[in-house]
């Protein structure tokens, strides 16, 4: 039995949870109720970290079985992190007098927003630790180093860069809304008017204050005749900087609230807005025949799939991108040809693309990075699975070339890929003699260099995949052995995975897109082989099971799908 780990997070106390735990819940390393649990071939769980640690610090075998054992053979315990995860445990800052019980599963969340959370006091000498909920009381009302009102321009200035300051710090903290808020804000601004017009009369208020002590401030220098030149010349540059200030105030409090409470607040009135206003959904290509060629549209407004033109050609397993307002379709089995659709134009209508790849190529990656758009591995037509990255250049209508640009450590097919900052990740896939591949690359495009990323819990290919935010979620795939219905969410900065309830039907050979934070999965085939047509979705944050909706027109698999631009109308 490995010892019991101190040098790294290991499982929950036993003592934090509301009732008692199953004793098939503790980890037998650490002796903790296991976090995110990870089990060998003969089921004996233990925490990630606990078994982990022990795999690198003592021999490679499973603490219990003594069967051979590696962090590549682990596999998520998925029906006791499920179970684990409803259970009540009481908050991180208990000891600060939270009295909060809460599910497993939203521990983490609570945490981070927790009222009783240790901040330090920012008023200058003071440094004093108070619960997070006490800050502003604390420095306005109760802290002896407070700041003190006072008729001094500099100190007035500074008074307000440091509010300004507290204000771009809240900015951060909304990371948690969805990157679409300010593309989106100004279309539900009239739901949130009754709330801007109350911040803006306190605003007001408080601008009020300060200009009336600016007058008093002005009558009382204006009493010295030998400093009236350097007053005037001081009130018309605060004059200048307070109208400035307010114009800057009354923008910011469009985009956040001015605590905690109206943060909360607003984010719940524009969730419920922005809830009435997904993105419809495009998927094309899937069975053989003309279903290969077909398209359909789904309205989020009418619950229904809509069937619009078809291609020209058949693409089975291209890849999709969307640039200059243009949806592409790239290669596919047998297919060397691109088409285009524009997706501002209507009636909407497939268009060939004038130039053609030197190569047919399925399987493969297209994104998007700066105004350069990569093609990432795939299997090439006579020649098998390439380890190539492949610049595509585009000049409005016109493909000038495909440019090759470097070769990746070993070749992959059936992968993900996105763009995250200034690199590129690279996720699983099928790489030589039919082997699934586990590993993660970062590749650097403005040095064609590569980089090892911590890998997936376990071997993946032919998945969907999304990104949210800094995450890249991966949906259903086959893991060489059997065809999955997980769903895992891998972290791009740090490689943290965490796991998502499962799908309600394996899939493999499927597409997902995200629309508004609610992640969308169709058609695939299952582990029996048949092609589907159903849809399922989850709601990130809010979900705790997927659910149906309504079946596409066709089966579907090896197909692409897109999120369309809001505002236009489709169907």
């Amino acid at each position: 039995m490995a010892c019991r780990p101190n040098v790294y997070e290991s499982g929950y106390e036993e003592s934090r949870f509301k009732t008692a735990v199953d004793e098939n819940f503790y980890c037998s390393i650490c002796l903790n109720v296991m976090k995110d649990a990870r089990m060998c071939h003969n089921q004996h769980s233990f925490c990630r970290e606990c078994i982990e640690e022990h795999l690198r610090v003592n021999v490679q075998r499973c603490p219990q079985c003594q069967d051979d054992l590696t962090v590549a053979t682990l596999h998520p315990a998925r029906v006791i992190n499920n179970m684990i995860s409803k259970l009540k445990i009481n908050c991180d800052y208990a000891s600060r007098g939270c009295p909060e019980f809460i599910n497993v599963e939203d521990l983490e969340r609570h945490v981070e927003n927790c009222g009783f959370a240790p901040v330090l006091c920012s008023n200058e000498r003071c440094g004093l630790e108070i619960n997070k909920r006490d800050k502003i009381k604390h420095e306005t009302e109760l802290c002896e180093y407070r700041k003190i009102a006072s008729h001094d321009f500099r100190e007035i200035s500074e008074m307000f860069q440091r509010s300004f300051e507290d204000k771009m710090e809240m900015e951060m903290q909304m990371n948690n809304l969805s990157r679409k808020i300010d593309e989106k804000f100004f279309e539900v601004k009239d739901s949130v008017k009754p709330l801007t017009s109350q911040y803006k009369e306190m605003m007001e208020s408080v601008v009020e204050n300060v200009e009336q002590n600016l007058s008093t401030v002005t009558k009382e220098m204006m009493e010295s005749r030998k400093e009236i030149k350097d007053v005037q010349q001081n009130l018309s540059a605060v004059t200048k900087e307070m109208k400035e200030m307010k114009t800057m105030m009354f923008q910011m409090l469009e985009k956040m609230n001015i605590n905690e409470q109206h943060v909360q607040t607003l984010t719940s009135s524009i969730e419920m807005v922005m809830n009435s206003v997904k993105c419809d959904i495009l998927i094309a290509g899937g069975n053989l025949g003309d279903s290969s060629k077909s398209a359909e549209i789904f309205s989020w407004k009418e619950e229904k799939w809509f069937n619009i033109a078809s291609r020209e050609n058949e693409h089975r397993w291209p890849s999709s991108f969307i640039y200059n307002d243009n949806l592409f379709v790239v290669g596919g089995m047998d297919c060397k040809s691109m088409e285009t659709l524009n997706i501002k134009q209507f009636p909407l209508t497939w268009r060939k693309f004038p130039t053609k790849l030197p190569y047919d190529c399925e399987g493969h990656q297209t994104v998007v990075y700066k105004q350069q758009i990569f093609l990432i591995g795939g299997y090439i037509g006579g020649k098998g699975k390439s380890d190539l990255i492949s610049e595509i250049k585009i000049t409005g209508t016109t493909s000038h070339a495909v440019k090759e640009l470097c070769h990746m450590p070993e070749p992959r097919y059936g992968h993900g890929a996105v763009v995250v900052d200034d690199k590129v990740l690279i996720f699983g896939g099928e790489g030589k003699d039919r082997k699934v591949l586990s590993s993660v690359l970062e590749f650097d495009p403005r040095t064609l260099t590569f980089k090892e990323m911590p890998p997936l819990p376990h071997p993946l290919t032919d998945m969907a995949t999304v990104q949210w935010r800094d995450q890249f979620v991966l949906l259903g795939g086959d893991d060489g052995r059997e065809r999955l219905n997980s769903v895992i969410m891998y972290e791009t900065k740090t490689g943290k995975i965490t796991v998502l309830p499962s799908m309600l039907e394996k899939r493999y050979e499927c597409c997902a897109v995200i629309s508004d934070d609610t992640i969308v999965v169709m058609g695939g085939s299952n582990d029996k082989g048949d092609i589907l047509n159903s849809v399922e979705c989850f709601k990130m944050g809010c979900s705790s099971s997927w659910k149906y909706l309504p079946s596409m027109n066709e089966l579907r698999h090896f197909s692409i799908a897109e999120v369309l631009p809001f505002g236009q109308k489709y169907v």
